[in-house]
């Protein structure tokens, strides 16, 4: 049997705790990476880890508690994981979370958190890793369908996320000659199956599925394979793009799901442009 396609590669995944981040960490593993997980929560972390030592035996993976928005420990991480061979050779980008609010029940405290989650993650990932990573590095960072769309009550998630692959470019075209490659992949609604049937969840899950041309929500795994490709050697003549893995989400206006969670009396009222209250 040959060495695997990721063979003495070392990655760093941030958000890896669960999720799209999780799927991505186990797909670099399962070809052979080197896999250092991050995530703010020290138990959920080492939970992680544990759970990929069980699905992929064999692997090295290990479990660094950290907040992907501090500087500090977005440094540490990334050192960390360098240390382990001397070589940092991935980079995924995947913390980020959706505020489903219209634009007229925001704060610019809820604007600055929201980009700082969404956006500073992915420049600080980007700017602390290209200084470690050798010709043929490869930094991916995680967008979202929203970006491409008008829709309800994504308004600053949409932009942190146009933000992060706009900088996706920047960055490929100012690392191209270091050699170190840079994309972005945008997924649709991504959920596992316990978060798709919970009920919870079902007014949205079905707006979505509605919307969605291939008539389903994403899995982790579906993104995770679009995001092992770009990290990889096949994608070695790739770098400052956005791949979608969203269903063909992208191609709609978007969903909107605003008076399932705020009643419609409110959201007619906001899409009157009055006060919500």
């Amino acid at each position: 049997m040959g060495a695997r396609p990721l063979s003495e590669q070392t990655a760093l995944v941030s958000g890896a705790s669960q999720g799209i981040g999780l799927a991505c960490a186990k797909a670099l593993a399962e070809d052979g990476a080197r896999v250092v997980i991050m995530s703010r929560r020290e138990q959920s972390i080492a939970a992680a880890r544990e759970l990929l030592l069980r699905e992929v035996p064999g692997a090295t993976i290990l479990a660094r508690a950290g907040d992907a928005t501090s500087e500090a420990d977005m440094q540490a991480a990334l050192a960390f994981a360098h240390e382990l061979d001397g070589r940092l050779d991935i980079v995924v980008s995947v913390v980020g979370d959706p505020s489903f609010k219209p634009l007229l029940m925001k704060s610019l405290d809820d604007v600055n958190a929201e980009f700082a989650l969404n956006f500073d993650s992915a420049f600080l990932a980007v700017r602390h890793a290209a200084p470690l990573m050798s010709a043929g590095g490869s930094i991916v960072c995680v967008s979202s369908a929203a970006a491409t769309q008008a829709g309800w009550g994504l308004s600053i998630y949409a932009s942190a996320k146009v933000a992060v692959e706009r900088f996706v470019r920047a960055a490929a075209f100012e690392l191209g000659g270091a050699q170190i490659r840079v994309n972005a992949v945008r997924p649709g609604l991504t959920l596992p199956p316990d978060r798709e049937e919970d009920p919870a969840f079902a007014d949205m899950v079905g707006i979505y599925k509605r919307e969605t041309p291939l008539g389903r929500v994403g899995r982790p795994e579906d993104v995770a394979r679009a995001v092992r490709f770009l990290a990889g050697p096949e994608a070695g003549w790739v770098t400052g793009q956005t791949f979608s893995a969203d269903g063909g989400l992208d191609q709609g206006k978007g969903p909107d799901p605003m008076d399932a969670m705020f009643g419609k009396d409110v959201m007619d009222r906001v899409r009157a442009g009055q006060s919500p209250v």
